[in-house]
Order: structure tokens, then C-alpha cells, then sequence
């Protein structure tokens, strides 16, 4: 497999050169990857949530310069997205109504929801209330 016809997918002359890492750096290796399997999960979010998808956004945390937040409302649900794009932690206080939310998706494992959060390096959190 690896490469289609040389890395083309169609029967034209790519207009982009291959990277020199393709055989070690591509889609089909990384298919049960963390990063696939995190799109994969953010993809199915979104189809099955219409908060995700069709809920009115609000910016949050405007002050930050570390974190990109945004909450999405509908229907009375409520969601939190904290993305962090740094490679430090960083402490951030969560609303008092996500304070008790679930935790519906983080690039990390064991989340505890918290007053204060420390996001890990390029971490993403979601909090669903």
C-alpha cells in the first residue's frame, strides 16, 4: 500500500512534491494513532451532538493569551472548549456551572473537573453541562 501510484491519488501529476518522510509520516500509519483516533472522536461528536454543531457560540476567557475558549448553547445544554496551544501548563478557573459537568472530551486522561485546571501542554478540554 503506503504510497498510491507513487503518492498520486488520481491519474494527474501531483502539482506538490512528496515529502522525503512519506513512508514514515502518513495517513496509513498513523490510522490507529492517537491523532486519527482523536479526529475520528471529534468527527462523531459532532454528528451526534447538535450543540457541537448548531449551538449558538460565545466567546470565553477573551483575556487569555495561552487558551482559545468558546462555549456552544442549545436546547439548555451547555458546552465549555478550552484549547490550549502552548508547550507549558497552564492554570485556568473553570465556571462555576462546568464545575461539576462531564468531561466529554481531552486529548489527556484523568480530567478532574475542579474551581482551577492545569492544561497540559496542546491540550484540549470539552465540559458538557
Amino acid at each position: 500500500m503506503g504510497c498510491f501510484s507513487k503518492c498520486r491519488f488520481f491519474n494527474r501529476v501531483p502539482w506538490l512534491k512528496v515529502g522525503k518522510s512519506y513512508k514514515d509520516i502518513n495517513v496509513e500509519k498513523e490510522m490507529d494513532g492517537p491523532i486519527f483516533t482523536f479526529y475520528n472522536e471529534l468527527i462523531r461528536l459532532r454528528k451526534e451532538m447538535r450543540v457541537i454543531s448548531e449551538g449558538s457560540y460565545l466567546p470565553a476567557l477573551e483575556d487569555s493569551q495561552e487558551i482559545y475558549a468558546f462555549e456552544r448553547h442549545l436546547d439548555g445544554q451547555k458546552l465549555l472548549v478550552l484549547n490550549h496551544f502552548y508547550g507549558s501548563e497552564v492554570e485556568v478557573a473553570i465556571p462555576k456551572d462546568y464545575q461539576t459537568g462531564r468531561v466529554l472530551l481531552s486529548n489527556y486522561e484523568n480530567v478532574e473537573l475542579a474551581e482551577k485546571v492545569i492544561l497540559k501542554p496542546y491540550q484540549t478540554l470539552a465540559i458538557l453541562v
